[in-house]
C-alpha cells in the first residue's frame, strides 16, 4: 500500500509538460554577381610603331657608318692631300730648277735677271692656285727675280730660306727640299731648288690653305653624297618596314577584334596564313587559336545554358520543397497540441486513479468493520451500496478516460504516418536535389576557370541536400519510434480497458452481495468475506491499473520529448530548404549573368 501511495504522490508531482515551439532562423541573403568591367580603348602606337623603330634603326646605322668612315678617311685623307702636294710641289721646283741650271750651264750667271728669269720661270704655279709663284734668291740672300718687283734687290724675307742661305755660306751641301712656314699669319709651303753652282735658289710657294682647298670640295661631295643616300636608304628602309609590318598590323586588328569578343573568322587571317615568313606563322597561329577559342566559347554557352536551365529547375523543386516542409510544421504543431492533450488527459486518469485508491481503503476498512462487527453490517449495507454505486460511477469514468487516451494515441499514430510520408517527400526532394547539385558540379568542372564560382555553390548546395537527407532520416527514425510507443500504448490500454471491465463486473456483483446481505445476517458474513476478497482483487488490480498509467505517463513524456526533437528538425528542415532556395535564386542570377556575358561573344 505505501508503495502503491508513492506512486501516486510521484505521478501528483510530475505532470506531462508540453513540448516549447521552436523559433525559426533568419537565412542571410546570397550576395550579388560581381559585374564585368568593359574593355579600355587602345591608343594608336605612333612614333612607338615598329615600322618607325625599324626606320630610326636603319638610319642611325647609317649615321654611324658615314661618321665612322668620315672619322676614318678624313686624316688619311688630309694626309694623302699633304703627302701629294708637297710631293707635286718639289716635283715643279725640280723641274724649274733644272731649266734653270740647264740656261746656267749654256748662258753662265747672265741669265740671272729680272727679264730672264721671268721669262723662263714667271708663269710657274701649283694647280692654278693664285697664292702660288716662284722666285730667285742670290747665294747672298738678296732676291734677284720675284713676281713683286719691288722686292727684287731686297733680303729675301723667308726664314727657312734665309737658314738654307746661311747653311750655303757655311759650307753646308744643300740642293733641294721643302719647307713649312709662316708668313703674316699665314701658313705656307715653300720648295727650294739650289743650283749645281750654287749661284741662286729656286723657290716655289704657296699657301697651305690653297693647297688643302680640294679637300674641303671633297668633304662637301662626301657630305652631299651622305646626305642623299640617307634620304634614298631612309625612304627604301620606310618602304620595306611598311611591307614587313603591314601583316603584323593587320594581324594587330585582327587580335583587338578578339579583345572586343568578336571571333569571326578574317579573311586578312586566311590571306597571311598563306606567307611563308615569320607573319604566316603568326596567322596560322592566330588561325588555330580563334578555332580552339570559338570550341571553348561554344561549349561554354552550351553549358552555361545547362546550368541556367538546372539552376531554374533546382530553384522550382526548392520552392516545393519548402512548401511541404510547411505540411510538415503544421503536422507537427498538431502532434504538439495531441501531445498536450494526451498528457492532461494523463494527469486526470491519475488523479481519478488516487481518488479509487482511497476509496478501496475506505472499503477495505468497512470490510474489516463488518468482519468485526457482523449486527453493524446490515445498517452500512446501504452506505456500501452507495459506495459502490459511486466507485462504479469513478469505474466508468475511468473506462471513458481511457477511450479518450485511445483515441489521442490513434490521432497520435495517425499524425506520425503524415509527418513519414512528409520525410519520405523530403528525402526523394533531397537525392534529386543531390543530383542536380552534381550535374551542376560537373558541368562547372567543364567550364575550368570561369566555373570555379558554380563548383562552389553546387558543393554548397550538395552539403545541404545531405543534411536535408539526415534530417529526414533522423525523423523517420523518431517517428518509427513514436508509432512503436503508440502501439504498447493502445494494447496497454487495450488491458486496462478489459480490467476495468472486469472491475466494473467486480463491483455489480459486490452489488449483488449486499443485496444479500440485506436479506440476511447470515449470509452476510459469506458475503462480506467475498467483499473482502474482491476488494482484495480490486486493490490488485488499481496496482496494476497504476502501473499502467504510469507506463502511460512514460510514454506522454516520450511523446512530448519526441514532439520537441521533431519540431526542432522540423525547423531546422525548414532553415535549411530556406538556404537552399536562397543558393538556388544567387545560383539562377549567377547563370543569367554568365548566359549575358556568353551573348556577347560573336563566334
Amino acid at each position: 500500500m505505501k508503495e502503491r501511495k508513492q506512486k501516486d504522490s510521484a505521478l501528483k508531482q510530475n505532470p506531462v509538460k508540453a513540448p516549447k515551439p521552436v523559433k525559426a532562423q533568419k537565412v542571410p541573403k546570397a550576395p550579388k554577381a560581381p559585374k564585368v568591367p568593359k574593355e579600355k580603348k587602345e591608343k594608336k602606337a605612333g612614333l612607338h610603331s615598329m615600322r618607325f623603330n625599324v626606320v630610326q634603326l636603319v638610319l642611325l646605322s647609317i649615321i654611324i657608318s658615314v661618321a665612322s668612315l668620315l672619322i676614318m678617311i678624313i686624316p688619311v685623307a688630309d694626309n694623302a692631300i699633304s703627302t701629294l702636294a708637297e710631293s707635286y710641289m718639289r716635283d715643279v721646283c725640280d723641274t724649274c730648277g733644272l731649266n734653270v741650271d740647264a740656261a746656267l750651264n749654256r748662258s753662265g750667271n747672265v741669265i740671272l735677271n729680272q727679264a730672264y728669269l721671268e721669262t723662263l720661270i714667271g708663269d710657274v704655279c701649283i694647280n692654278d692656285l693664285d697664292s702660288s709663284y716662284a722666285y730667285v734668291v742670290g747665294s747672298d740672300g738678296t732676291m734677284i727675280y720675284h713676281p713683286d718687283e719691288s722686292k727684287i734687290g731686297q733680303p729675301v724675307e723667308n726664314a727657312a730660306i734665309k737658314q738654307v742661305v746661311a747653311d750655303l755660306e757655311a759650307g753646308k751641301e744643300q740642293q733641294k727640299g721643302l719647307v713649312i712656314y709662316e708668313f703674316k699669319g699665314a701658313e705656307k709651303y715653300a720648295a727650294y731648288y739650289v743650283t749645281s753652282n750654287k749661284a741662286a735658289i729656286l723657290v716655289i710657294t704657296a699657301d697651305r690653305g690653297d693647297i688643302l682647298s680640294a679637300k674641303d670640295a671633297i668633304y662637301a661631295r662626301a657630305g652631299g653624297a651622305a646626305i642623299v643616300i640617307f634620304i634614298v636608304l631612309g625612304i627604301i628602309s620606310f618602304l620595306i618596314a611598311s611591307k614587313m609590318t603591314r601583316p603584323i598590323v593587320e594581324i594587330t586588328n585582327v587580335i583587338k577584334r578578339f579583345s572586343s569578343l568578336n571571333f569571326a573568322e578574317s579573311p586578312t587571317t586566311i590571306r597571311i596564313s598563306k606567307r611563308k615568313d615569320e607573319t604566316g606563322q603568326m596567322a596560322r597561329a592566330i588561325g588555330d587559336l580563334r578555332e580552339k577559342l570559338v570550341t571553348i566559347v561554344s561549349q561554354i554557352k552550351s553549358q552555361s545554358e545547362l546550368l541556367y536551365n538546372a539552376s531554374t529547375e533546382l530553384d522550382t523543386n526548392a520552392s516545393h520543397t519548402t512548401s511541404t516542409v510547411g505540411n510538415v510544421e503544421t503536422a507537427v504543431n498538431e502532434i504538439a497540441t495531441g501531445a498536450t492533450n494526451q498528457a492532461s488527459e494523463t494527469q486526470k486518469a491519475t488523479d481519478d486513479i488516487v481518488n479509487m485508491g482511497n476509496m478501496i481503503e475506505h472499503t477495505n476498512s468497512q470490510v474489516e468493520s463488518l468482519t468485526s462487527t457482523a449486527n453493524l453490517m446490515r445498517e452500512s449495507s446501504e452506505e456500501a451500496a452507495a459506495t459502490l454505486k459511486e466507485l462504479d460511477n469513478i469505474n466508468q469514468q475511468a473506462i471513458a478516460s481511457i477511450d479518450v487516451i485511445y483515441e489521442q494515441t490513434n490521432i497520435t499514430n495517425i499524425s506520425a504516418l503524415k509527418i513519414k510520408e512528409a520525410t519520405t517527400l523530403i528525402s526523394s526532394i533531397a537525392e534529386e536535389t543531390n543530383l542536380l547539385s552534381l550535374n551542376a558540379s560537373i558541368e562547372a568542372a567543364r567550364a575550368g576557370e570561369a566555373g570555379r564560382g558554380f563548383a562552389v555553390v553546387a558543393s554548397q548546395i550538395q552539403k545541404l541536400a545531405d543534411q536535408s537527407n539526415e534530417s529526414a532520416n533522423q525523423i523517420d527514425q523518431i517517428i518509427h519510434a513514436l508509432i512503436e510507443d503508440s502501439e504498447k500504448a493502445v494494447k496497454t490500454m487495450d488491458e486496462v480497458k478489459t480490467i476495468m471491465n472486469l472491475q466494473s463486473e467486480n463491483v455489480h456483483k459486490t452489488g449483488q452481495v449486499f443485496e444479500q446481505v440485506r436479506d440476511g445476517i447470515s449470509s452476510s458474513i459469506s458475503g462480506v468475506g467475498e467483499i473482502a476478497t474482491k476488494t482484495t482483487q480490486l486493490d490488485k488490480a488499481r496496482g496494476d491499473v497504476v502501473d499502467v498509467v504510469q507506463n502511460l505517463t512514460a510514454i506522454a513524456q516520450q511523446n512530448a520529448a519526441s514532439t520537441e526533437e521533431t519540431s526542432a528538425s522540423v525547423m531546422e528542415v525548414s532553415n535549411v530548404m530556406q538556404e537552399i532556395m536562397e543558393n538556388a535564386n544567387r545560383l539562377k542570377e549567377i547563370a543569367s549573368i554568365l548566359e549575358e556575358n556568353m551573348n556577347s561573344f560573336t563566334l
